[in-house]
């Protein structure tokens, strides 16, 4: 399937993409209390998985954008995708 970068679908698809990183802390903020005393660990370090989550965010870039270069868009990004879901 090949959307147009005019359509209506192209625009859904980037809306989804550019909602995930903050879809996926607002998600894991109220979860952070029980997975610590599931854990037996201290608040502050489950703290540390949001510093982990947002500094892999910022490296991601330096890799996936010369994969892209190289490979082209659309793999990396299925790839991003399935690491995104199963990490997840």
């Amino acid at each position: 399937m090949k959307l147009s970068p005019a359509s209506l679908g192209f625009t859904i698809f980037l809306g989804a993409l550019a909602a995930m990183p903050p879809l996926s802390i607002d998600m894991a903020l109220p979860a952070l209390v029980p997975i610590a005393h599931a854990l037996g660990a201290s608040a502050s370090l489950v703290g540390l998985t949001l510093s982990l989550f947002m500094a892999g965010f910022a490296i991601g870039p330096l890799i996936y954008g010369p994969a892209a270069d190289r490979f082209g868009r659309r793999p990396v990004l299925l790839a991003g995708l399935v690491l995104f879901t199963l990490a997840g």
